[in-house]
């Protein structure tokens, strides 16, 4: 699963992390989001999360990357600038 945000969702938010956490959620089935990495990779900031259900006891946990390829004033609406790969 794919989830993309542009950087007309994100203008004006102050922590580009609170747009994805709220998509994350969005997701059925995961009451919490843990985080596990974060790195920078050429010029690309890229988080590791783990999505879980602490009251189903299971081994159902999915991995998370979060790549955020900044954005500024000048960054046109439609352009992608975080993706997300729920593995």
């Amino acid at each position: 699963m794919n989830i993309n945000i542009t950087a007309a969702e994100l203008r004006g938010v102050v922590d580009y992390m609170d747009v994805v956490t709220e998509k994350l959620y969005d997701v059925d089935g995961w009451t919490d989001i843990e985080q596990v990495n974060r790195s920078e990779m050429g010029g690309v900031e890229v988080t590791e999360l783990r999505l879980y259900n602490r009251y189903i006891e299971s081994d159902d946990i999915k991995r998370v990357h979060v790549y955020y390829y900044g954005m500024n004033d000048e960054t046109p609406d439609d352009k992608i600038v975080v993706e997300v790969d729920v593995a």
